[in-house]
């Protein structure tokens, strides 16, 4: 036993020395070494800040904070670049006759004049029965020889109407730029299997400002037009009462074409000319032309005496006076060239209150017309109006209105339209609300001169939801 220890004890001191001394100090506790002496005084450890210097650091990022939340109210309260208008107009009407404002001359013993001169001869207005702000006749009737697209057809009977739904958009796009755009939806009967809905595009306009003072502004696309003043009430929701005037058809369409604008001697004259592919008129009227078909452009301009009556007589700001001239020059629209012109002129008025507004208008003009071309000559001998709008309570509101409309038009020797007719309409007018505005209108139609009375009176309503 002794012996065996002894091998025991040699062989484990041969074991410890065959093992490397890196291995045998794993087990030791590992030395602690000085923390090193840095060469530059920057790296050593900074210095806990006072309570005056931590103290200054919160308030420096709490200014820094004010700052941010006062830019973020700014961002939020900046009006948006883009905004969105229209109104919903639905009414009821009920018109005397069948709803139409003409009849037909058998054999010239109205007019004796007319005889052997064309097939059909028309006495009349065809458009005398409107019944909403699009100035859409109750019926067009069904002379012969020609057909035409009726939108309301009514054929008499009196009833509701959708009479439009109305969307636009304006664009701010900076540096004096905008773009405005309105298109109508009109839904109507349809046909033969056919929807009888449809939509037109009123506006699509871009409009720079030229200046800083904002005195000058030029126009592009599908422009207002520069003819009158009635083209700016012409959509429901500008319009005091509902019915367009007869004097309308001739001023109020929009025209594809620039116009410039401008309000020089501070405000006082106002100049606008345009140049555009057709005339004034309306879409629904033989002289509209919205695509050329010849290379001749309409000229067309206005000028105008604007005074500010309320500051001259140191009263209410609002009172204003306008009078002014305009005129229209062009190519016949819808012939296929350039030999036949036509032409309008004439004088407006527009004295604005706070609660009173009187405006009229007066017009002549003329055309050649073309009978290979299927284009409607045109004797305007004279047409115009004078409304009065008061507001006598600040919700309820009445008008009176009289106009007449002198003309002739004739295409070749097919057929012929004598218009001498008057009209005397009465209205009112209740807001209830800034988005609602409820109006009624009665039209007193009158015929004179060789064109026979017509049955053609019409009562007319409309609730504008605008917004």
């Amino acid at each position: 036993m002794r012996s065996l220890s002894t091998w025991v004890g040699v062989l484990s001191m041969a074991t410890l020395a065959m093992v490397p001394s890196e291995a045998r100090g794993q087990d030791r506790t590992p030395e602690v070494k000085a923390p090193a002496i840095p060469d530059e005084p920057g790296e050593a450890e900074p210095k806990p800040r006072t309570i005056e210097e931590r103290l200054a650091g919160l308030e420096d990022e709490l200014a820094r904070q004010k700052q941010a939340l006062a830019r973020a109210r700014e961002e939020a309260a900046r009006p948006s670049p883009i905004s969105f208008f229209g109104y919903v107009d639905f009414g009821f009407f009920a018109p005397q006759g069948n709803g139409t404002g003409w009849v037909q001359d058998f054999g010239n013993q109205q007019v004796p004049s007319l005889a052997g001169k064309y097939g059909w001869v028309f006495l009349g207005d065809l458009l005398a029965t409107p019944v909403n702000s699009r100035g859409e006749a109750a019926d067009l009737g069904n002379p012969p020889g020609i057909q035409r697209f009726d939108s309301v057809h009514s054929r008499g009977a009196p009833g509701f109407l959708l009479n439009e739904v109305n969307f636009g958009v304006s664009v701010d796009l900076g540096r004096r730029v905008m773009v405005n755009s309105s298109v109508n939806f009109v839904p109507r009967t349809g046909s033969n299997f056919a929807l009888g809905d449809f939509f037109n595009v009123d506006l699509a306009q871009l409009e720079w400002v030229v200046d800083e003072a904002q005195t000058t502004s030029i126009f592009a696309g599908k422009i207002e037009p520069s003819v009158g003043i009635e083209y700016k009430e012409r959509r429901a929701d500008q319009r005091f009462g509902i019915t367009p005037s007869l004097t309308q058809r001739y001023t109020s369409g929009t025209q594809l074409g620039i116009k410039a604008r401008s309000r020089l001697l501070h405000g006082w004259l106002i100049l606008a000319a345009s140049l555009t592919n057709g005339s004034s008129t309306t879409e629904q009227f033989h002289y509209y032309d919205e695509v050329d078909s010849n290379a001749g452009k309409n000229l067309s301009g206005r000028v105008a005496l604007h005074v500010p009556v309320g500051q001259l007589l140191r009263s209410a700001a609002g009172y204003t006076l306008e009078i002014g001239f305009s005129g229209e020059y062009g190519a016949q629209d819808r012939a296929l060239d350039n030999k036949g012109d036509i032409w309008f002129w004439g004088v407006d008025l527009e004295y604005k209150g706070i609660d009173f507004a009187l405006k009229g208008q007066y017009l002549r003009g003329g055309a050649p017309g073309r009978e290979i071309d299927a284009v409607y000559a045109l004797a305007l001998h004279g047409t115009g109006y004078l409304e009065a709008d008061w507001m006598f309570l600040p919700q309820l509101g009445a008008l009176a209105a009289v106009g007449f409309r002198d003309a002739f038009v004739s295409l070749g020797t097919e057929r012929a339209y004598l218009t001498k007719v008057w009209r005397a309409t009465f209205g009112l007018r209740a807001v209830l609300g800034p988005h609602l505005v409820i109006k009624a209108e009665y039209l007193r139609n009158g015929q004179y001169g060789e064109v026979p009375k017509i049955r053609d009176d019409v009562f007319t309503s409309s609730m504008v939801l605008k917004y």
